[in-house]
């Protein structure tokens, strides 16, 4: 058995409607692996603070790094950490200002399991253009934490129905700590809802072709008000074609 399976055909299921939900219990993960999983989300806890809120809030903290994926053989290699950028009309809370990010540790960009994830989100793709299966791929791993208490709610990035401006995009639940609210909403090209969920279970899972549909998620709040709320969430970008010409890092294995 693959280090990653599911029991579901993700592949049909975005090609047919554009998403795929994927749920935790769905998801087959070798042990080795599990370990791999668990030291990644010790990250979670010292994420820096996201600076580009607005109103200068602070419910937010984030990493972010950039591998380049070569789907002939799965090889990825680690790239220069560069600023993050993404365009008004696809996000018009954050879009057009270069944001500064903090980011991943040398251990996650080396993790296992967050390799293995790469490769097992990629192969799901109802990809048809034979050059996008010889081609090299650029992909964005974002680590994210929101966190809400009685002050007020904290909310997913980036706010309101966007684009991520990507080819495909991936959503995997790392941590859920009494917290209400998170219902994701995915909408067609003209923003008709199209369906709606909660990510409930750590791995419960969505991927998505981002050229087609529109995302969304609702803000958190505490279940229980006297103690705060937490949703973190491991999530990917999938660009192509790659472009990035400068000096790459080898990852670790």
């Amino acid at each position: 058995m693959s280090n990653i399976s599911a029991e579901k055909d993700i592949k049909s299921e975005i090609e047919q409607c554009g998403y795929s939900l994927l749920r935790a219990s769905d998801l087959h993960i070798s042990d080795e692996l599990r370990q791999s999983w668990l030291s990644l989300t010790i990250d979670y806890a010292d994420l820096p603070a996201d600076e580009y809120l607005p109103g200068g809030a602070r419910y937010r903290f984030r990493r972010y790094g950039r591998f380049r994926f070569s789907p002939s053989d799965g090889a990825l290699t680690r790239l220069p950490h560069e600023d993050y950028f993404q365009r008004a009309e696809i996000n018009s809370v954050t879009g057009g200002i270069i944001r500064k990010f903090a980011p991943l540790l040398d251990t996650t960009f080396g993790n296992r399991f967050l390799h293995e994830l790469i490769r097992f989100n990629f192969a799901q793709f109802p990809i048809e253009v034979d050059a996008q299966l010889r081609e090299d791929w650029e992909v964005h791993a974002h680590l994210i934490r929101v966190t809400a208490d009685f002050r007020g709610q904290g909310h997913p990035t980036p706010e309101g129905i966007h684009r991520d401006g990507a080819a495909f995009v991936t959503v995997h639940l790392a941590e859920l700590v009494n917290a209400r609210g998170g219902e994701v909403s995915i909408y067609n090209d003209e923003r008709k809802l199209l369906t709606a969920f909660r990510l409930e279970n750590v791995l419960d899972s969505y991927l998505f072709d981002d050229r087609k549909l529109w995302h969304a998620a609702e803000a958190i709040f505490p279940a229980a008000p006297e103690h705060g709320a937490i949703r973190s969430i491991l999530t990917f970008d999938f660009h192509f074609p790659f472009v990035d010409t400068r000096k790459e890092i080898r990852a670790k294995p």
